[in-house]
């Protein structure tokens, strides 16, 4: 080897490595696949004063969504921005009707940062519909209420303030990256009725160590995952493994077990949950 050679050699091997990118629920490939990961839940929620069971379904799979319009797009659209889309759908049955929920959140990658978030509640009395879009002069907050001492309101927040629904992906992430997060919090938005809006201090502190569990998707080891905040108690129980899977949450009045997992196309009608059956979705 010549002197040259060995001196690119020695350089070569001397050279500063690139930095590692830290883990995070964002950079998983497992996104990328197309599908939707479909996680079902044994849920308590109180409606009327009593503890209401009930089957709640979280669905995360990845999207593209216009910068302007806010709705979803293509990649190849020139203002697309490429979120996670975060749906929870609930039906929780009472004596005399069921109270429906849906929930999205949209979360840009890589960092979650909030882009919009709609919360629609249908019940035998009426219907309440919100809108939450972040935009460049702050967060824009639409309600519209059924209820008529509540009807239309409209609120304008700091862009920064984060909803509290993201929290069900950001506890997954401080998992994987290993570190708490701090925050601006806005209180969850998810009601029959109108909710005015509250911010708060929040740190989202991962537990130092995992403890093993039995569930019925397998035994996993977890980590627990806790909300320092001065709301109602929110605590999250997440895999401590790729993909770093919510087993078990406390949500305010709302709690959750995982029990069934799939990746599946839900909006493909060929292709059937193994789950519930065709025709009975919880």
């Amino acid at each position: 080897m010549t002197g040259y050679a060995a001196s690119l050699l020695l350089g070569l091997l001397l050279a500063p490595t690139p930095a590692q990118e830290p883990a995070s629920l964002s950079a998983l490939p497992v996104w990328d696949d197309g599908l939707s990961e479909m996680c079902y839940y044994d849920a308590i929620d109180t409606i009327y004063g009593e503890k209401r069971e009930y089957t709640r379904v979280q669905m995360l799979n990845r999207q593209w969504m216009n910068e302007v319009t806010g709705v979803k797009t293509g990649a190849d659209d020139p203002h697309a921005v490429a979120v996670f889309k975060f749906n929870v759908a609930e039906e929780i049955p009472t004596e005399n009707y069921n109270y429906r929920f849906l929930t999205t959140t949209f979360l840009r990658r890589p960092d979650l940062s909030p882009f919009k978030l709609a919360t629609s509640s249908q019940e035998w009395c009426g219907a309440t519909y919100k809108e939450l879009r972040w935009k460049a002069d702050g967060l824009h907050y639409k309600s519209f209420s059924y209820f008529g001492d509540e009807g239309d309101t409209e609120w304008q927040l700091p862009t920064e303030v984060v909803p509290a629904d993201a929290l069900f992906l950001i506890a997954r992430d401080v998992v994987a990256r290993g570190e708490p997060r701090h925050l601006r919090l806005l209180a969850s938005v998810r009601s029959s009725h109108q909710v005015r809006p509250k911010i708060f201090g929040a740190s989202i502190v991962p537990a130092a160590i995992g403890v093993n569990v039995s569930t019925p998707i397998g035994d996993l080891k977890v980590r627990h995952v806790d909300v320092n905040w001065d709301g109602p108690k929110m605590s999250f129980a997440v895999e401590e493994a790729p993909p770093y899977r919510l087993v078990r949450f406390t949500f305010g009045s709302v709690e959750g077990k995982i029990k069934f997992v799939e990746r599946r196309a839900y909006w493909d009608r060929n292709w059937p949950s193994g789950f519930h059956a065709p025709g009975h979705a919880p």
